[in-house]
């Protein structure tokens, strides 16, 4: 009777466990990253694919443009001023970045009579027709985000916005909270840098720098989402040019360049994901309605469904989850629509966690588990050796440089600078598996862009990073 009693015991105890596994919470941001940061672009300027476009795709990140469609024309027209073509803002978009409305022809919103979508000069003509243009013009993608002309805007205007677009940004020196709702939506704030004079050098510009690096560190430090804004961007040679012709706050390619080498150092450590204000707002919103289903439990297959509320034609962003696992599951095989991806697990106080991307609606998500053979064989994303971005970056006048290795190996870091000339070999030794850091100290060395490179055998693995003094 003993044995008995222990055994259906044990039984509930098992069943207990076998119930935990499948349970699941959903990150603040993708990826459990910290915060999270939008570039954001106003007006549909030229200079913003010239400079910007390249500066983005060299970094990975995407940027939020906001146009004016009257003042984009065919790539056979010319230009109209500073404006660019839809041709141009045609490929951002193919490339990933938001196209936004920023209106038709940046009036003031507050003063026009509320109207209707066909009367010009209205402002509900104002929003609805440059949504209608840009959704004409890039079809396979939907409007969402708005931005006030002038950052200017009340509820009336507000109530406008909230009939054709799923959010709107205005103007503030506060960033966002990481949990929004309502007519929080409609009140976004992004920060607006202004340059002090002289600017008669690049470096001129380094304090402004150094203040938004500030903000930005204060934004991440409380989990908040920032913004910035940002009009013309082009080369510091071109600046007085710009200037003397009454561009407003240009910015400059080498400005631009340093805070995205700063984003770049705190993406890789986890402190910040950089994302369009839509992709960031649809994360947000889902997050947030989201709720699950334990579909089926077990030690050898776990299968959930995510759903939410919201319409799957604009909100269908992959939210990131921790979810639950047996201890003994190492790697895991995650699958939902056809998509499969192989996954390390981490241990923690309350048991052994996946952290994997479902998208709500998107059918059930399916883990199973690998043994290590498997992993080797289908996984691409365990690497024998991995250069980390240096921190702080940019840097005056120490910085440090993390890698790691799962093989013991000859390793080699140096330095070069932009010439490719060797500045310093800062480690040439064997060393076994594990992970290391070492102090790179540039007092020697003047201002500029370096770069840094780690050498194992057949691996070779180049970083950049700037010194600023």
């Amino acid at each position: 009777m003993i044995k008995q009693i222990i055994f259906i015991q044990f039984i509930f105890i098992q069943i207990a466990f076998a119930q935990s596994y499948g349970s699941l919470r959903i990150t603040n941001y993708a990826n459990d990253k910290k915060s999270a940061f939008s570039l954001t672009f106003d007006d549909g300027l030229k200079t913003q694919y010239d400079y910007v476009k390249p500066i983005l795709d060299q970094y990975g990140f995407k940027g939020t443009f906001y146009i004016l469609p009257p003042f984009l024309v065919d790539s056979n027209q010319g230009t109209i001023w500073r404006y660019g073509t839809w041709n141009e803002f045609q490929q951002l978009a193919e490339d990933d970045n938001e196209i936004g409305s920023h209106t038709m022809n940046h009036d003031t919103l507050t003063t026009l009579e509320w109207g209707d979508t066909s009367t010009s000069g209205t402002l509900l003509y104002e929003l609805y027709q440059s949504k209608k243009s840009i959704e004409q013009k890039i079809p396979d993608k939907k409007c969402i985000s708005f931005n006030y002309p002038y950052t200017i805007r009340n509820s009336i205007v507000d109530s406008a916005a909230k009939l054709f677009y799923e959010n709107a940004r205005t103007g503030g020196e506060a960033p966002n909270n990481f949990s929004l709702s309502g007519n929080d939506w409609y009140k976004l704030k992004a920060k607006e840098v202004k340059f002090n004079d002289p600017r008669d050098s690049v470096t001129d510009d380094l304090d402004e720098l150094y203040t938004f690096l500030e903000w930005l560190q204060n934004s991440i430090d409380n989990k908040k989402w920032g913004m910035i804004i940002i009009h013309d961007v082009l080369p510091f040679s071109e600046l007085e040019a710009a200037l003397n012709d009454d561009v407003y706050e240009p910015v400059t390619t080498e400005w631009l360049t340093w805070l995205c080498e700063f984003l770049t150092a705190k993406s890789s450590s986890k402190d910040i994901w950089v994302e369009t204000v839509g992709n960031i707002m649809r994360y947000i919103k889902e997050r947030e309605v989201s709720t699950y289903q334990i579909i089926s439990s077990s030690d050898s297959l776990i299968e959930i469904n995510l759903t939410d509320t919201l319409d799957n034609e604009v909100y269908n962003y992959p939210l990131s989850v921790y979810v639950n696992i047996p201890d003994d599951w190492y790697y895991v095989s995650s699958e939902q629509n056809g998509s499969v991806d192989t996954l390390t697990t981490t241990l923690t106080d309350s048991g052994r966690v996946v952290l994997v991307k479902v998208t709500p609606d998107k059918g059930y998500l399916k883990l199973s588990p690998l043994v290590a053979t498997d992993v080797k064989n289908e996984s691409n994303n365990l690497l024998d050796y991995h250069l980390s971005q240096n921190y702080p970056n940019p840097f005056n006048p120490n910085t440090k440089i993390s890698w790691q290795t799962q093989v013991t190996g000859l390793q080699t870091i140096k330095v070069f600078d932009v010439l490719g000339r060797e500045i310093v070999t800062l480690i040439n030794e064997i060393k076994p598996a594990g992970n290391y850091e070492i102090n790179f100290d540039a007092s020697n060395l003047s201002s500029g862009v370096y770069y840094y490179q780690l050498r194992a055998g057949d691996f070779i693995q180049t970083r950049k990073m700037i010194l600023i003094k």
